[in-house]
C-alpha cells in the first residue's frame, strides 16, 4: 500500500493573521454596538421612530361616520330648495365674523423674556403662538405664565423639546434631531402644562431641516398642523418671506416679515417702524393674513422702542381678525369641512367630520335677511348679539347684523335656528 502523505502544517503567521482578522471584527462590531447605544440613548430614540420614519401619517383630526345621522338627521330631512323666505344661505366668510384682515405673530424660544413679550402683547391685545422648547431655558419658571396666557388667547406651540440647531444641518443629523422624543415629547409636555386642547403648530429650530419629507411627515404624525419655518437665516432671507395669507405648503409655512433686532448668525435685523407698519399697511388693505416673526431674546421692551410702537400701530381695529397662528390654520381646515343643509323654516343643520378636539373652531355663516332677526340659536342654547369692536378668540358664538346680512359665528355640528 501507498503511504499516506503527511497534511502540510499551516504557518504560524496564517494562524495569527487569521486570529487579528476576528478581533479586529469583533472590536469593530462592539465599538459599533456602543456608538449606536450612545446614540439611542443620548437622543431618546425609540421604536416608535421606526414606525414614524416608515409609515405614512394618518389625516389628523378626521371622524368615521356621517356627520348628519351623528344629529339624528336624515336626507329625506335635508330641503335643498326650500329654506325660509326671510332666511338665505350666502355661505361660509373667509375669515372668522367675516374680518376684512387678519393679525397673526409668532415668538420663538424658551428665553427669559418672554413674560416681557406676553405683557407687551397683552397690553395692544395682539395674540401669538409662543414656541416653547419644553426642556430648555427657564422653562419651569415659564409653565405657569404660559398656562395663564392660553386662557388670555394665545397659544403654546412647539419648538422641540432641546432645541436641536446645527450649521449646516445634514440628513443624519435632521434624522437623530426630530425624533419622537423631540416631537411628541414636546406636544405632551405643552398638553400636560397649560391646559390647551391641542398643540396645533411647531417651529424648526433654527429653521432646519424642513426640506425633508421624513421630518414633515414626523410633524403630520404627532398630530401637528401647521410647522413654521425660518427661511436663510444666514443671508437674511427670515426678514422678508413676503408671505400674505395661508401657506400652502403647510409644513414649510412662512410669514410676512421679521420684527427684531440682529441676532444668531443673521446679517441683519428688521426694526425700522415706518418700513414695518408700510408691510403691514399693504397686507391690510389688500385683505390678507399679516403674520410676523420674532425672538424675545432680539426685542427692546420700552414703550417707545420698535416692538411696541409696532403692536400699538396694528392693533385693536374693528376690521381686524386676532389669532394665534394654529387656530387660524385650524380655521382654514374648519372652513373647507364645513356643509350647511337647510331643513326648513329658518333651520340648518351645521356639519363637518372632523374631531371637536382637534378643531373647535368656530366658523362664520353668513345669510341675506328680508325680515327683522328676533332669535338666533342653535342646540347649545341662544346666540348673544356681538358688541362692535375687533374679533379675537377662534371658538366664540355670536351674531351681528350688518344691512340686509345676518353673521353667525358657530361651532359646527349642531342645527341652527333663525327666527
Amino acid at each position: 500500500m501507498r503511504a499516506t502523505p503527511p497534511t502540510p502544517m499551516r504557518a504560524p503567521h496564517t494562524h495569527r493573521r487569521r486570529g487579528f482578522i476576528r478581533l479586529t471584527v469583533v472590536l469593530i462590531l462592539v465599538a459599533a454596538a456602543v456608538g449606536a447605544g450612545y446614540i439611542v440613548r443620548d437622543k431618546r430614540l425609540a421604536p416608535s421612530d421606526l414606525q414614524t420614519w416608515f409609515s405614512a401619517p394618518k389625516p389628523i383630526g378626521i371622524r368615521a361616520g356621517d356627520a348628519l345621522e351623528r344629529l339624528g338627521i336624515s336626507p329625506d330631512d335635508v330641503q335643498p330648495h326650500g329654506p325660509s323666505a326671510a332666511v338665505r344661505f350666502i355661505g361660509i366668510t373667509k375669515y372668522l365674523n367675516d374680518s376684512k384682515a387678519v393679525v397673526t405673530h409668532t415668538a420663538d424660544d424658551s428665553s427669559p423674556k418672554v413674560p416681557d413679550t406676553i405683557a407687551a402683547l397683552d397690553r395692544y391685545d395682539i395674540k401669538a403662538t409662543l414656541f416653547i422648547s419644553t426642556q430648555r431655558g427657564p422653562v419651569e419658571e415659564l409653565w405657569p405664565l404660559l398656562a395663564k396666557a392660553v386662557k388670555n388667547g394665545h397659544e403654546i406651540g412647539s419648538h422641540a423639546r432641546t432645541h436641536p440647531c446645527q450649521f449646516p444641518s445634514t440628513r443624519w443629523f435632521c434624522t437623530l434631531a426630530y425624533s419622537d422624543d423631540e416631537l411628541s415629547g414636546s406636544r405632551d409636555d405643552i398638553l400636560a402644562h397649560v391646559g390647551q386642547s391641542h398643540v396645533w403648530s411647531f417651529a424648526y429650530p433654527c429653521g432646519l431641516c424642513s426640506e425633508y419629507p421624513f421630518v414633515r411627515d414626523k410633524l403630520r404624525h404627532a398630530g401637528y398642523l401647521v410647522a413654521r419655518i425660518y427661511p436663510d437665516e444666514e443671508h437674511g432671507g427670515h426678514l422678508l418671506p413676503d408671505m400674505n395669507t395661508w401657506d400652502t405648503h403647510r409644513y414649510q409655512a412662512t410669514y410676512t416679515q421679521a420684527v427684531q433686532n440682529k441676532g444668531g448668525i443673521a446679517p441683519d435685523g428688521r426694526t425700522d417702524v415706518a418700513e414695518i407698519n408700510a408691510k403691514f399697511d399693504e397686507v391690510y388693505q389688500s385683505g390678507g393674513i399679516y403674520n410676523f416673526l420674532t425672538h424675545p431674546n432680539w426685542l427692546d421692551f420700552k414703550e417707545d422702542a420698535f416692538y411696541q410702537r409696532h403692536l400699538k400701530y396694528i392693533s385693536r381695529r374693528e376690521d381686524i381678525w386676532y389669532v394665534p397662528m394654529g387656530p387660524l390654520y385650524a380655521y382654514q381646515t374648519a372652513t373647507e369641512h364645513t356643509k350647511v343643509h337647510p331643513l326648513g323654516q329658518g333651520r340648518f343643520a351645521v356639519v363637518h367630520v372632523l374631531d371637536p378636539g382637534v378643531f373647535p373652531n368656530s366658523v362664520t355663516l353668513e345669510f341675506e335677511i328680508t325680515a327683522d332677526v328676533t332669535q338666533v340659536k342653535t342646540a347649545r342654547g341662544i346666540i348673544a348679539a356681538s358688541p362692535a369692536g375687533p374679533t379675537y378668540g377662534w371658538d366664540h358664538e355670536f351674531y351681528r347684523i350688518a344691512g340686509n346680512r345676518l353673521l353667525v359665528t358657530l361651532q359646527p355640528n349642531t342645527v341652527l335656528e333663525i327666527r
